[in-house]
């Protein structure tokens, strides 16, 4: 799978930053939808949360501790949603070429790696803007990103199996996904939640990389050792799962497209 990957890697590459170009076809503002969409989010949440949440976000604003929590999460977000669609939205070419159907699932993250890159590069004069310390751990980001995104896209290529083969998974994600959003600290606090039940947020998957990505935005604050375990043990994991996944269920998911 993984000399597949590097075979179409301009192919994933091209394709996903003109589906980041062109998604908001034929607006007005284009691209810049992708920037307009979370703002607005965050407004709301700004405005609704920030005179009840005070404590647990340092000395800096609100709005900044959303921010760095809620774009890393959003683009983790649209990976999924988007990497899970990928082989049935491009069945006619996984049923009349012979393309390795994990490079659509790839072209979904890679896609989102670049909308997080963005976000990253608009994140880092709007945390020096609100009090934030910036230092050499920004120099992380990228990395921290990457390794995010791979998370991602051991996830999609098994949701992108199983949603083929059983449509109403996808269905059932709508409503699991806003569900999940709300089980580790990203529109809170991570302080709010007992000293006893906080190395238990660890067992999510995503928790690790949007703290990681959060504190180096907010306090340049590394990732400490074990964290770095923790995340790399997660990409492993699924990783190897999705391509368990990918491997027994490719003939099923082409007589099914």
């Amino acid at each position: 799978m993984f000399q597949n990957l590097y075979r179409y890697r301009r192919y994933i590459a091209y394709n996903a930053w003109n589906d980041l170009r062109f998604r908001y076809a034929g607006t007005g503002m284009g691209i810049l939808w992708n920037l307009v969409h979370p703002l607005c989010e965050i407004i709301v949440y700004t405005i609704v949360f920030s005179l009840l949440i005070t404590r647990g976000t340092g000395e800096g604003s609100y709005a900044l501790y959303l921010t760095s929590g809620l774009l890393p999460w959003r683009t983790f977000i649209d990976a999924i949603t988007q990497g899970g669609n990928a082989f049935t939205q491009n069945a006619h070419f996984l049923k009349r070429l012979a393309l390795p159907p994990e490079i659509f699932v790839a072209k979904a993250a890679v896609t989102s790696l670049f909308l997080l890159v963005i976000y990253l590069v608009f994140l880092l004069p709007l945390s020096a803007l609100f009090g934030g310390t910036l230092g050499l751990g920004i120099f992380l980001l990228p990395l921290l990103a990457v390794m995010l995104q791979g998370l991602g896209f051991g996830m999609e290529l098994t949701l992108a199996n199983l949603q083929t083969l059983f449509p109403d998974i996808r269905q059932m994600l709508q409503f699991l996904i806003p569900l999940w959003s709300w089980t580790m600290p990203i529109f809170y606090p991570d302080e709010v939640i007992p000293p006893n039940i906080r190395p238990f947020l660890y067992l999510n998957p995503p928790y690790s990389f949007i703290e990681s990505i959060r504190y180096v935005i907010l306090e340049n604050r590394l990732p400490r050792l074990p964290v770095w375990g923790i995340m790399i043990a997660w990409i492993l994991v699924f990783l190897w799962l999705g391509v368990v996944v990918n491997r027994n269920l490719q003939d099923e998911v082409r007589d099914t497209l």
